[in-house]
């Protein structure tokens, strides 16, 4: 029994020596918020020990992936995801041997869940590998997931020892248990859960019907130009969605703004997260606070037509790239950075920093490399289709060159011409051939750039459909994504569409309001004005409280204290309102079931009560 009891006490000493290495590891290049790091997904440490004491691989998480899988390949062990995970190891006997007698250390529990078809959960992983033991530091933070990755392996037959130096763990994953358990996250698991896409974050300003011109004139600055009308003057007309702010407030000088948007951006994303209610420190910074805490940011490149007003320029189509690859700098490196654009515009999309497309002060080779941080993804609408236009096209060109040739071999033909006959067959012949080499030359031309684009390391997919909410459905299916960003040129009836698609659950919109009358009036005014733009309230609901207006936007020197400015002698803020929408349909009707009822006479005889 004492020998039992001395065994135990020596395998509770290395189980804590290993957790150790394992909690060192997770520490290291700055832990969660470091500049590798996996935020907003949980930072983990693992260590891999065989039976004798040593170890045979090490791991953390990062943007790139699990820190099991990084333990496993340095110890050997190739594990490649596919559908489900194909794992392999060397012939060497020994090794294999080391495998099956092995005890793998995690700080935090592993997670049962499958990201989409990217990547199949990391518990299949550890049985995969025939792993005997797990020893776990912490549970999962998320209430509903904790102790589920830990019971499943249990099931498997592993053994599973959980709650090794727990609070050393826990203090790993301060920051991500803090954002996992926030009400907006919460919201954001149960709407990928019941609709199988992430939940849409919309960012974007709201405008007055007039003021489009003046808000694209002003350098896509956040508009106060209402066409000769101002919110402020309490004149509620005809709003709508427009881009959101790459500076706020046009000035002489956009270059100036856009270097105080720079600034703001990294004193932003340095500050350590607060709780929802309380962020109200962004300054001038034109983002929303949910940048950060997202899956993925997506921007987009229209297609021309659907640019800023009289500007169809291809420079101007370019400002979603353009904040992708300059103000995305920004972000953690686990947040991805997508394009979405259409797959015929690829010839227009700029590779390198000299092409003349290009936007001043971007380097956008920079943004295709990606180099510490996840890659960056194109998703290209009509992808298959383009492919079919090509094609189309070349033939119908040829058909019109046959049917020219078909015509003159007629005519030669009834003249009794043979020369004249064989010549125009001959046309025909070259005709067809012209065709299949355009054809040939049109789909390899497409292939060619987006194989420059993966030879950069970037991620390019096809997109089935060309809306919003089918981008919503490929990166909920392909990644498992509960929550996106969009910072997208959505400008009128096209945001509109996209929320009664179901695309957008939040907005976050930027707007000007009258700076009289405390916070709830400018609360209302933000509001209405909102609701104005996303339509009429049978179709679309706007939701907003006291804690979702930021009234501290103190965007010039010459703002008071309270952050107003003045315009036409009356005070004005900027203000940016975190709403949620919800769409109506009007379609569905409650059931109603008609049931019998007894006679009043019967019912005042036998139930009636006595006094009746």
């Amino acid at each position: 029994k004492e020998e039992e009891e001395e065994e135990e006490t020596e395998e509770m000493l290395q189980d804590k020596e290993m957790m150790r290495q394992a909690i060192i590891m997770a520490s290291s290049s700055g832990g969660e918020r470091g500049s590798h790091g996996p935020f907003p997904r949980p930072i983990c440490g693992a260590v891999l020990v065989a039976k004798d004491g040593r170890i045979l691989g090490k791991g953390k998480s990062n943007y790139a992936g699990d820190a099991v899988e990084f333990a496993f390949q340095e110890a050997g062990i190739s594990a490649t995801p596919l559908r489900e995970w194909c794992v392999a190891w060397p012939s060497d006997s020994k090794f294999r041997k080391d495998i099956a007698e092995s005890t793998l250390y995690l700080t935090m529990e592993p997670s049962t869940k499958r990201w989409g078809q990217e990547k199949p959960p990391i518990t299949q992983l550890i049985e995969m590998a025939n792993i005997p033991r797990l020893v776990i530091g912490c549970r999962d933070p998320i209430p509903e997931d904790a102790a589920k990755g830990a019971g499943a392996l249990h099931a498997a037959g592993v053994s599973v020892t959980m709650g090794v130096m727990e609070k050393d763990c826990q203090k790993l994953i301060e920051g991500y248990a803090q954002l996992a358990n926030e009400k907006v996250q919460r919201m954001a698991r149960q709407h990928m859960k019941r609709f199988g896409r992430p939940m849409g974050h919309l960012h974007c300003s709201v405008i007055d019907s007039d003021d489009a011109e003046a808000f694209a004139r002003n350098g896509n600055s956040f508009g106060k130009n209402f066409g000769g009308q101002h919110l402020s003057y309490r004149d509620f007309g005809t709003y709508e969605i427009a881009p959101p702010p790459e500076s706020i407030w046009a000035s002489d000088t956009a270059e100036d703004d856009l270097d105080e948007f720079t600034s703001e951006v990294d004193e932003f994303f340095n500050m350590d997260f607060e709780e929802e209610d309380a962020q109200e420190t962004l300054g001038k910074n034109p983002m929303m606070p949910w940048y950060e805490q997202v899956d993925a940011c997506v921007a987009t490149f229209p297609k021309a037509g659907n640019g800023p007003v009289n500007d169809p320029s291809t420079a101007a189509r370019l400002k979603g790239l353009k904040w992708l690859a300059t103000g995305g700098k920004s972000l953690p490196a686990g947040v991805e950075r997508v394009l979405v654009m259409d797959a015929q515009d690829l010839k227009d999309l700029p590779l390198t920093n000299d092409d003349p497309n290009l936007p001043p002060g971007v380097d956008v080779e920079e943004f295709w490399k990606a180099n510490g941080r996840k890659p960056s993804r194109v998703l290209l609408r009509h992808g298959d289709n383009a492919m079919a236009v090509a094609v189309a096209k070349a033939a119908a060109k040829a058909a019109a060159a046959a049917a020219d040739a078909s015509a003159k071999a007629q005519a030669a033909i009834e003249t009794g011409d043979a020369e004249l006959a064989a010549e125009a067959a001959l046309e025909c012949q070259q005709a067809a051939m012209a065709s299949n080499d355009f054809i040939q030359k049109e789909i390899q031309k497409t292939q060619d750039l987006k194989q420059r684009l993966i030879n950069l390391g970037v991620k390019v997919e096809v997109l089935r459909g060309s809306q919003p909410i089918d981008v919503m459905k490929h990166l909920g299916k392909r990644s498992g994504y509960n929550s996106v960003v969009w910072r997208a040129g959505c400008w009128g009836n096209r945001g509109v569409e996209a929320i009664l698609a179901g695309a957008y659950q939040r907005i976050s919109a930027h707007l000007a309001v009258d700076a009289i009358g405390g916070k709830f009036w400018q609360l209302m005014l933000a509001e209405r004005a909102l609701q104005s733009a996303c339509g009429p309230e049978r179709e679309i609901k706007v939701f907003a409280e006291q804690d979702d207006i930021n009234l501290e936007y103190c965007d010039r020197e010459d703002a008071d204290i309270d952050c107003n400015l003045l315009f036409d002698g009356r005070p004005v803020r900027h203000v940016r309102l975190d709403a949620r929408v919800a769409v109506i349909d009007e379609l569905k009707r409650k059931e109603h079931t008609l049931a019998k009822t007894v006679s009043v006479k019967k019912f005042q005889k036998e139930e009636a009560p006595w006094f009746i």
